[in-house]
């Protein structure tokens, strides 16, 4: 159908144009709507996850201040000559302890740092899908206002749409 015809079609048929219109408005709307919920949702989501690696940084650092005071305990306690050999491998056994045990909170807090970011990346990744999702949806409205429209005004309505592959 030549444009002129078409205009003259639609001039004929206000209100199927305006009920199309209205439709994609309303479509419009609600997909932003949707999405800035979602978005806003993804925003609280990252900002406790920051706060979380945050505070796994936090722990570490107190962790790693506390042991080293401790080993400076020890190294004083060592610079004492008089010490029987007893003591010494006490105070020895001790910095081991500290050793270990900061290397173990370090391999805990580096865990916990990893499974932040494996959820941060899974909400990222169904975040996309959503997305993805909602602008299908909203395409295949689209499409097939379009298509009605043509129907409607006697234009040719076969069409291939793509795969997602």
């Amino acid at each position: 159908m030549r444009p002129e015809v078409a205009k003259e079609v639609l001039a004929h048929y206000p209100e199927l144009v305006d009920a199309f219109k209205s439709a994609l408005t309303e479509e419009a709307k609600a997909l932003e709507s949707i999405l800035n919920s979602d978005d806003a949702s993804i925003k609280e989501y990252y900002d406790i996850a920051n706060k979380e690696l945050d505070n796994a940084a936090e722990s570490r650092k107190m962790y790693y201040e506390f042991a080293k005071q401790e080993l400076g305990d020890c190294k004083k306690l060592l610079e004492n000559p008089n010490l029987p050999p007893e003591t010494i491998i006490e105070i020895l056994n001790r910095e081991k302890e500290i050793r270990e045990s900061v290397s173990e909170k370090d391999s805990e807090i580096r865990e916990h740092e990893k499974a932040i970011e494996d959820k941060v990346y899974k909400k990222d990744s169904e975040k996309r899908q959503f997305n993805w999702k909602a602008f299908l949806r909203n395409t295949t409205f689209v499409v097939a206002a379009v298509a009605i429209s043509a129907g409607v005004l006697g234009g040719n309505v076969n069409m291939k749409l793509p795969s997602k592959d």
